[in-house]
């Protein structure tokens, strides 16, 4: 069977790496770098400390991998603590040396538009926005006196002050501040929330919902807070500035919340990694598809890639530490293994140039294995599926690399367009009476004592079955009527 073309490759996809600046070291590198290039990443954000630098070879090894870091200088430790000011000397010798060894850009800032980053004087005094730019504009021209582009900071959607009217008096503030330099450089950075509305909720942006208003729900009409609030930004952009401004979405996606009683929490993983994947089609699809991204945005940056058990936003993460990938990490690596992977060889070649260092615990060795031989094991995993490639190509992971055996995997079979509803709805009857671990990738379900295989003849390959049994596994078939047929 003839593989369908794949689509426009556009290398927009990036991530939010740790929400915290202690993971820059080289063994850091080691076990993340492979990951990224796996995931075809285009972009990391990372956040900044003021007081020191990211160490030049983490970001020249970025740089390298074809991966663009912007690095988010939020200048308070505790997002939750008012704005710290930042020592411009000190600053200045950073946007230097950063610059010298080949980074782009820098955001100042974090969700200026919300309460709790002001002290509360400050918050209640005149003229916010214009006192932000006080702040804000030095440290701009600061990084394009070093040669850097900088990237004005993400807004919360919506937020304490309505985020579509903080925008358009900064940028009227800017113009009126005769800052036309900065206007020529300057992008724009958004957080792209897709909350609890479906993927095209707002989409048109100002032209098409000219009724929506600041804090008011009305039926019928829709608004910014979604994945197309870029349309909107760049509306305001054009209504103001008469040209359409660049801009980076630093926080894209779904955060994963607890699952309702209704609602298991694999279902809501198995929703989460579909809606991730539509996301993606639509950043590196041509523009002239409908409701693809524009070229306006030059990346989106899904969070979040990895944290800590300690940190909040632990359950948001795709590669947790201590704990198991969610599926949209298998169902990314598939997904770009279908499309791109002809490309491989500029991927293995970049490989076998990694350091061979013991990986050192950093919190993360179970839920990544850092070592090159794993990695390339991992990126010629087939898909005996989409691709026609012999599923006897695939490597046996190493035990000591992986999780604790899994009791119950269900392998559902990923297509270049993505996850197919009625295998979602086929599941849904599994999942109300068992707990099974759902993934797309046959190198996990291997580890299963039992493997129900979802999709119909074809969509999984015999030979691949025949791996699943050889390695041990009870495999089963789920049919269309909802019942487990053994194979």
């Amino acid at each position: 069977m003839e593989k369908p073309s794949a689509p426009q490759r556009n290398r927009r996809i990036g991530f939010y790496y740790f929400p915290d600046s202690l993971h820059y070291r080289q063994v850091d590198l080691q076990t993340w770098l492979p990951e990224l290039r796996r995931l075809d990443a285009a972009w990391l954000a990372l956040l900044a400390p003021p007081e020191r630098a990211i160490p030049e070879d983490f970001l020249s090894d970025l740089l390298s991998a074809g991966i663009q870091p912007a690095l988010h200088f939020t200048f308070n430790q505790d997002l939750n603590q008012p704005f710290q000011p930042p020592d411009l000397g000190a600053l200045r010798l950073l946007l230097h040396h950063y610059a010298r060894w080949g980074v782009r850009y820098v955001v100042f800032y974090d969700r200026p538009n919300c309460r709790r980053h002001w002290a509360p004087s400050a918050w209640l005094q005149s003229d916010l926005v214009e006192r932000f730019l006080d702040m804000f504009l030095p440290l701009a021209r600061l990084a394009q006196d070093e040669g850097l582009t900088p990237v004005f900071p993400p807004l919360a959607p919506g937020g304490d002050f309505w985020d579509l009217s903080f925008l358009r008096l900064a940028l009227r503030g800017l113009q009126r501040r005769r800052a036309s330099r900065l206007l020529e450089e300057l992008v724009l950075s958004a957080e792209a929330w897709t909350g609890d509305h479906p993927l095209d909720w707002g989409a048109g942006g100002l032209q098409r919902w000219p009724e929506a208003r600041p804090y008011q729900a009305s039926p019928g009409i829709e608004d910014h807070r979604g994945f197309h609030i870029y349309e909107w930004y760049l509306d305001v952009c054009q209504q103001e500035l008469g040209v359409k401004l660049p801009l980076l979405l630093l926080r894209v996606g779904e955060r994963i919340m607890a699952a309702t009683s209704d609602e298991p929490a694999q279902a809501k993983r198995l929703a989460h990694a579909r809606q991730h994947l539509e996301m993606a089609q639509r950043l590196i699809n041509d523009p002239q598809m409908e409701n693809a991204v524009p070229e306006e945005v030059l990346g989106g940056c899904f969070w979040l890639l990895a944290a800590q058990p300690s940190h909040p936003a632990y359950a948001q993460a795709w590669l947790p530490a201590e704990a198991e990938p969610l599926p949209v990490v298998g169902a990314f690596r598939q997904w770009v293994e279908y499309n791109w992977g002809s490309d491989r060889a500029s991927i293995e070649a970049a490989e076998t140039e990694a350091v061979d260092a013991p990986t050192e615990s950093a919190g993360v060795e179970e839920a990544v294995d850092s070592s090159p031989e794993s990695v390339e094991e991992e990126i010629a995993e087939p898909i005996a599926h989409a691709t026609g490639e012999s599923a006897s190509e695939v490597k046996e992971p190493e035990a000591s690399t992986l999780h604790s055996r899994i009791d119950h995997y269900v392998l559902l079979p990923l297509y270049a367009w993505g996850v197919a509803d009625w295998d979602l709805s086929l599941i849904q009857p599994l999942l109300q009476h068992a707990h099974p671990t759902i993934g797309f990738s046959l190198a996990e379900a291997r580890l299963a004592r039992r493997v129900t295989v979802v999709g119909g003849p074809g969509a999984i390959s015999a030979e691949a079955l025949a791996m699943l049994r050889a390695a041990g596994c009870q495999v089963e078939r789920l049919m269309e009527d909802g019942t487990l047929v053994a194979t």
